[in-house]
């Protein structure tokens, strides 16, 4: 995992570099730091399943799933709100949501289960 995010910072710092240089496929750059994110997701994705045991992975998915969808609805319903005039979403908030419900998800999955 730390070899996935060591990479991810060297993707930034190429990307801010190359970019400045204003190549004209500099578009393409963005995914130097999204390579090694695909790796850490491996990486998280193989320690639920192989590092924990059924319960805390039944609890773990659950929560994920949960999170994914009730972010996915969150996203799709503020462009209901942004049509009627609410202030536009940053992305940078949907990492925080998913977040959130995530903690929402374990809690309820982890208290059924408990």
């Amino acid at each position: 995992m730390m070899a996935g995010l060591a990479g991810y910072v060297l993707g930034l710092f190429a990307l801010n570099y190359f970019d400045a240089q204003h190549l004209p496929h500099r578009y393409w750059l963005v995914l130097l730091p999204l390579m090694p994110l695909i790796y850490v997701a491996a990486t998280i994705i193989r320690f639920v399943s192989e590092g924990l045991d059924e319960m805390k992975r039944k609890i773990v998915t659950e929560a994920m799933a949960f999170s994914g969808l009730a972010t996915g609805f969150t996203c799709f319903t503020y462009l209901f709100l942004r049509d009627m005039g609410a202030p536009e979403f940053r992305a940078v908030w949907v990492w925080n949501i998913m977040w959130v419900y995530y903690a929402i998800g374990f809690f309820f999955s982890w208290r059924r289960y408990k």
